[in-house]
């Protein structure tokens, strides 16, 4: 069958759910895996201390459901049709043998039901097929397994999940007005929903549109420029939405506006009361960490879930703290210091107090303190979350465990009590209402479809090249160690996306494990920068069980959904990052778990990336000297042979410490000046990293941090060194190959 391209469910969920500006974030990177390409650093999660249940009893639906209603048998080949086809938005279902389909990611159970009425009993969710066992002897491996963390609803305090197509449609309509900008029920950071409420801190985290209208006071400016809403994209990061996303000017009233005549990109919402009413405070969306944008002719626009590598946190703060924005003092923690990456995933600084109330032992706190910072993160794509088991880089927490999605939304003081005692109950309660459904939001998200022309004959080379050649065959002589599982292949860790391979029960135990990724590559392995997976020690693993987001509940038993890589859970799994599911990697670069490679090719060929680099600037638009992103126009920045943006090489040099970006020592080949001494002291302190750099104060200073230096603390670009063995033939086919996805 020839490739064609296929309508993707977006449509439908808006068709469906009523929800609006879907115009398109943990974990879209290419770090991952054993073999070909990896987006996301592979890893270490999973191991003997899974669920031992039959995997056909979990999930949605009952077992004689899974089976009637999924479209397999007992022999795991296709039985009846399970999409719904292009008539309802959806996916047509694939040949058998076909090469060159994909889902694009998503949800199974949100396309099984999109020609399906709202009592249609759930099928099996794929991702609890993966069980301990279940990959023995498989092309495809997976070493860390599904958790249910709703087995027992009444004693973790959340809805278990939808068991059916309406309860489905409920939750992603409901998920979708929290997060998406503009609407009524539009949540914003550490404020909630009800942003002015003791809980939200009366709206510390929020701040009015008076303020921002004013933000150019802070560039230098004297009077507000015409393309002022442009440049404010520009300079913190952020694309805009297809639907309004409106704000007041000074001077209007937003109730007699619609919201007012000026246009917030999607890093902002306007607040609005539960009425609709508009309130005229603006707060932070989850989409400045989440989502991306490609702009220009035949672009996508903005793309939800897709990660943001545009994004400066920190730049903003700076903007805004002259202005008189509270929250603005976050400057001082530094939550990123390269534009494009963040220090979101420090995850052990919410685990100092557990559920309980009560402290740690001596060992526990001091490994606390130690643990370091994780340093700056690429975000991973939204929309590779129907097809995974865990989340986040190195599979730290369960799919099914949605309270930590919700750790940014929630109320400033009830968070906030986790740094001085135990998260309050008002917190926890909103925690477990809002992140259910704001989970099965994210699931549904789709990735964007390669926007040029593809090499059919070549991208069927490569699908066959991604899922059968061992990089570890006699005859490559590879020298780095072997995963230990999988066929060697790319697919032995990123999946099957292909239907000849994904029905082949040689690869994976049922086709409905499409595109599922779950297995945790050793480091020694994937060698990708270890700051992340030193930073999260078994203190901060210990810690986040009895912690509010590891569901404490769970402690010890078969579905345990606390932090996975426990060394009780872990067993004998060796510690690693999690290879990602691959939908839409084209669109994710910069690559790996800290962005630290520009493209695929050099994901592929080691010894062609750059130490020092830096993304095309977007053009300055005439007779303004103002600060721009990063360029995302695909006719201008877009490499479509190396798949990834275009970049510079920036000369090393010796400066006068002042700005790390461009300071190395050319007689340490591996260690950047300065950074020498305070590796040590950020990997062992916690919130050190966030603490000690200098403030943001001259354009020179701003304009460097979309300089990647990989010499910095984290941002190094070892890793994924075992595709050396491929020839740039071999390479060429399967970056052709993974345009498709």
């Amino acid at each position: 069958m020839s490739y064609t391209r296929r309508p993707t469910a977006l449509a439908s969920l808006l068709l469906l759910t009523g929800l609006i500006g879907c115009g398109g974030d943990d974990d879209r990177d290419t770090d991952a895996g054993t073999t070909g390409v990896d987006t996301v650093d592979a890893g270490t999660s999973g191991g003997p201390g899974g669920d031992d249940t039959d995997a056909t009893t979990s999930g949605g639906g009952s077992e004689s459901e899974s089976d009637s209603d999924s479209g397999v048998d007992t022999d795991g080949e296709p039985a009846e049709p399970f999409y719904c086809g292009g008539e309802y938005g959806g996916l047509e279902e694939p040949e058998p043998n076909e090469l060159l389909w994909s889902s694009h990611g998503g949800w199974a159970l949100w396309e099984w039901c999109l020609c399906r009425p709202d009592d249609a009993v759930l099928p099996q969710d794929p991702r609890s097929m993966v069980q301990p066992g279940v990959s023995d002897g498989k092309a495809v491996a997976f070493n860390t397994w599904w958790k249910d963390c709703h087995v027992n609803p009444e004693a973790v305090g959340e809805d278990p999940p939808a068991k059916t197509c309406g309860e489905l449609r409920a939750r992603v309509k409901r998920g979708g007005e929290l997060i998406q900008p503009g609407g009524a029920g539009a949540g914003a950071m550490f404020s909630g929903t009800d942003h002015d409420e003791v809980e939200a801190g009366f709206g510390a985290a929020t701040f009015p549109a008076s303020s921002y209208n004013l933000m150019y006071l802070s560039w230098g400016m004297l009077t507000r420029p015409d393309n002022f809403d442009e440049l404010v994209a520009e300079r913190i990061g952020s694309g805009f939405g297809p639907e309004p996303n409106p704000y007041p000017l000074i001077g209007e009233d937003p109730n007699k506006t619609n919201g007012g005549s000026g246009t917030l990109p999607y890093f902002f919402t306007q607040l609005r009361e539960p009425d609709g009413t508009w309130t005229g405070t603006i707060g932070i969306t989850c989409h400045g960490c989440h989502s991306g944008a490609i702009t220009g002719d035949g672009a996508p626009g903005l793309m939800l879930g897709s990660g943001s590598p545009l994004a400066d946190h920190h730049l903003f703060l700076r903007d805004m703290l002259p202005l008189g924005y509270l929250a603005s003092a976050a400057t001082l923690l530094n939550l990123n210091k390269t534009r494009g990456v963040n220090n979101a995933s420090d995850i052990n600084l919410a685990f100092f107090f557990p559920e309980s109330g009560f402290g740690y032992d001596f060992e526990t706190l001091l490994g606390l303190i130690s643990s370091g910072s994780t340093a700056g993160m690429d975000t991973p794509a939204w929309w590779n979350s129907g097809h995974r088991a865990l989340k986040f880089v190195d599979g730290v927490f369960p799919m099914d465990s949605p309270r930590i999605d919700m750790v940014f939304f929630t109320p400033f003081f009830g968070l906030f009590g986790g740094l001085l005692g135990p998260i309050s109950q008002e917190a926890q309660d909103w925690m477990r209402e809002n992140g259910p459904p704001l989970n099965d939001w994210i699931t549904v998200l789709k990735a964007k479809e390669y926007p040029f022309a593809i090499d059919e004959n070549l991208a069927k080379a490569g699908a066959d090249l991604f899922h059968t050649v061992d990089l570890w065959a006699p005859g490559r002589d590879n020298p780095v160690p072997a995963p230990g599982a999988g066929n060697g292949s790319c697919a032995s860790c990123h999946g099957a996306y292909a239907p000849r391979y994904f029905n082949n029960p040689d690869f994976v135990a049922s086709p409905r494990m499409e595109g599922i990724a779950s297995f945790i590559t050793p480091i020694e392995t994937i060698n990708t920068d270890p700051v992340r997976l030193e930073t999260n020690n078994e203190a901060v693993q210990q810690a986040g069980a009895s912690s509010f987001f590891g569901y404490p509940q769970t402690f010890g038993t078969e579905n345990d959904c606390g932090p996975q890589n426990r060394e009780d859970l872990a067993g004998d799994r060796k510690p690693g990052y999690l290879a990602p599911p691959l939908h839409g990697v084209w669109a994710t670069a910069p690559y790996f778990h800290n962005g630290s490679v520009p493209n695929l090719w050099e994901v592929l060929k080691h010894d062609d990336r750059k130490r020092i680099w830096r993304r095309l600037s977007t053009p300055k638009p005439p007779g303004q000297d103002v600060l721009m992103g990063h360029d995302t126009d695909l006719q201008r920045a877009y490499d479509t042979e190396k798949v990834g943006w275009r970049y510079t090489e920036i000369d090393c040099e010796v400066g006068n410490g002042v700005s790390p970006y461009i300071n190395c020592s050319p007689s340490m080949e591996n260690d950047p000046l300065v950074q020498i001494l305070l590796a040590g002291l950020y990997s062992n302190f916690v919130a050190l990293w966030n603490i000690l750099s200098p403030p943001l104060l001259t354009m020179e200073q701003m304009e460097n941090r979309k300089i990647y230096n990989t010499y910095m603390f984290g941002q190094g670009n070892s890793g994924h060194e075992f595709t050396a063995v491929l020839s740039d033939q071999e390479r060429t086919a399967i970056l052709e190959y993974l345009k498709t996805l």
